[in-house]
């Protein structure tokens, strides 16, 4: 990602009224929301700003590098040199320098970006038509320079360029060859579909040799303020398009004068002509921040006052800060609401699509959960983690923030493992964040964790929304002696299960679904009796006591208990309690919620069914 950190200190933003500004993690887009007067185009204005300043001074980096490092070698030579006070503020002053290059827009990758306003502000525009031909030409070309501030005075004059350009393909006695030709239709041909996906309407050309639109000369059209604004940005994402990767893209409230499905088709095409770049958006719009949070749902920061704050653990504080109170909240709920026969029907699409990995939320009611259980059964002792199915870090990020003022590496020893390494560098580097050599805590394979880690040495195996993706058929061998599990964990060591019992949205996990056992599912499951629960071997934990938030402590002992016969039980069970959960559903009144609920234990009936089906003995 271009900008992965943004670090500005109070004294660098004080005199633009905001505070400390320290933001983490950031991926393509980083959407920031708050009222009027928050502080949010200021904050964009000075990120500007630091872009810019990062570009240009790059080159003198190593300058004032080598001026440090040979004057640190001065004064340690000469302890009682004459100029020592001269020297260390002129070292002060090279070190201000490196720090704003390399402290304040941090960044991981090599490429050297830089940052564009893409917002038209200006409503002006340029008659072609007065215009000598050179001058059209010229205006064309100033418009590819990278920005939009300029486009106003140069988007008819590049439209009316590409049109003659184009037209002049169909000239018999034109000595373009054909693959020039070819090319110039298809770079018309994409112009006129940006201008047709953004107004609706295609260009045209009048007798008199004039671009129209509406058919109307492009300075007749009266386009409104809004159909302008659009027609700048396709021109400039057209013009543009080899110019906008590795470019930082700073929208300054991008809804104004646009319909929310506009400012979001700007963003498509965004997303389309510049797969290396980072979106930066400051908004009151909820559908552009719907549409963001679906691209990335950490994405979203919130400001007030002068401070920025991460909400994309928080949305209720962007909702709050736009809407008003709960009350307006509401009224926005009820009216975006769907009938509970769709919330049903969507919940049994998404059954059809594989689950996403997540990401760690702010105060994430499961973390905390597992926070709280692990510390009450290990108290103050350091013990070791085994993150089963690690995906982004979500845990390890979501535990250094429970364990708050307390370095999570003085508490918790942690080592991750995936079998898919699609998020291997996101892990890496929350796991980076707060332990030394993060490579050697990162796992996606047995193998690999044992040539490093002894057997018997992990105290909690954690499964946190991983059980009911696995296949039931893998469940055997996934708790069996020789396991990763098994054989990772002391022998007085536990497995904890954590799932949310009523997952929000339908996946398919595996061939079967999904499958969310509870309680009485899993004592079934592993053999559990009274007696285990009594001693502490089997510990319940229900997060709000309203049955949603599951954690399951299980000692190592009772892994064993699993068979092939226990794991049909437990499945009969659960078919059971779909049916008994489905009739009761269906008394009750249709709402959103009830439909959803429908669409969930209609899809544990049926995953229950099909693996019984297949596996009944």
């Amino acid at each position: 990602m271009l900008i992965d950190k943004v670090y500005l200190p109070q004294e660098e933003v004080s005199d633009i009224g905001l505070h400390e500004v320290d933001m983490r993690r950031l991926g393509r887009y980083v959407a920031i929301a708050g009222k009027n007067g928050s502080g949010k185009s200021r904050l964009l204005a000075r990120l500007d700003q630091k872009i810019s300043y990062r570009l240009n001074q790059y080159l003198n980096l190593k300058m004032y590098q080598d001026q440090v490092k040979n004057q640190q070698q001065y004064l340690k030579s000469v302890p009682d040199a004459p100029d020592r006070k001269q020297v260390e503020k002129s070292m002060g002053e090279a070190q201000k320098q490196i720090d704003q290059v390399l402290y304040r827009v941090i960044s991981r990758s090599d490429a050297a970006f830089k940052a564009v306003r893409f917002v038209p502000k200006n409503l002006s525009h340029q008659d072609p038509r007065g215009l000598p031909s050179q001058s059209i030409i010229a205006n064309s070309a100033n418009t590819k320079s990278p920005g939009i501030d300029h486009v106003a005075q140069t988007y008819f004059p590049y439209i009316q360029n590409m049109q003659n350009r184009w037209w002049g393909t169909g000239n018999s006695h034109s000595s373009l060859s054909a693959e020039q030709k070819i090319e110039i239709q298809g770079e018309y041909e994409k112009l006129n579909g940006l201008i047709e996906a953004f107004l609706g309407v295609r260009l045209d050309r009048s007798a008199d040799d004039e671009a129209t639109i509406f058919k109307k000369p492009l300075a007749e059209a009266r386009l409104s303020d809004g159909q302008q604004i659009m027609l700048q940005l396709a021109v400039a994402i057209h013009a543009q398009n080899a110019n906008l990767d590795n470019t930082v893209f700073i929208l300054d409230e991008l809804e104004n004068h646009l319909h929310p499905a506009a400012a979001i088709e700007v963003l498509e095409r965004i997303d389309e002509c510049a797969p290396n770049a980072q979106i930066w958006i400051a908004t009151h719009s909820i559908p552009l921040l719907a549409y963001v949070l679906s691209k990335d749902p950490m994405a979203l920061w919130y400001m007030e006052n002068g401070k920025i704050t991460h909400a994309g653990r928080q949305p209720e504080l962007v909702l709050s800060s736009l809407l008003g109170d709960e009350e307006r909240i509401g009224q926005l709920h009820a009216f975006t609401g769907l009938p509970a026969q769709l919330a049903a029907n969507n919940f049994a699409a998404e059954s059809l699509v594989s689950p996403k990995t997540l990401s760690a939320e702010q105060t994430d009611p499961q973390i905390s959960q597992i926070y709280k259980v692990i510390s009450k059964k290990y108290a103050d002792e350091k013990i070791s983690i085994l993150d089963f199915g690690c995906g982004k870090g979500r845990l390890l990020e979501g535990l250094a923030e429970a364990a708050q003022l307390q370095n999570i590496a003085d508490k918790a020893d942690y080592f991750a493992f995936d079998p898919s390494s699609t998020d291997k560098s996101t892990c890496l580097a929350v796991i980076g964040d707060n332990y030394e050599n993060s490579v050697d805590r990162y796992f996606n394979s047995e193998s690999s964790f044992f040539q490093k880690k002894d057997d018997g040495s992990i105290d909690v195996v954690v499964m946190c929304n991983v059980f009911h993706e696995i296949p039931p058929r893998s469940w055997l061998s996934l708790f069996s002696e020789t396991s990763l599990i098994g054989r990772s964990l002391r022998a007085d060591g536990f497995l904890l299960l954590v799932e949310d019992q009523r997952i929000p949205s339908g996946e398919k996990a595996h061939e079967h679904g999904f499958l969310v056992f509870d309680t009485e599912h899993l004592k079934t499951l592993f053999g559990i009796t009274e007696a285990d629960i009594k001693t502490g071997k089997f510990i319940s934990d229900d997060y709000k006591s309203d049955g949603r938030l599951k954690a399951h402590l299980i000692e190592k002992s009772l892994l064993a208990g699993i068979t092939a016969q226990s794991r049909c039980r437990a499945v009969e069970e659960l078919r059971e309690s779909a049916i008994g959960n489905i009739a009761q559903l269906r008394g009750a009144k249709a709402s959103y919620r009830t439909g959803t609920l429908h669409g969930f234990w209609t899809q544990q009936l049926a995953n229950a069914f099909m693996f019984l089906h297949e596996h009944s003995t």
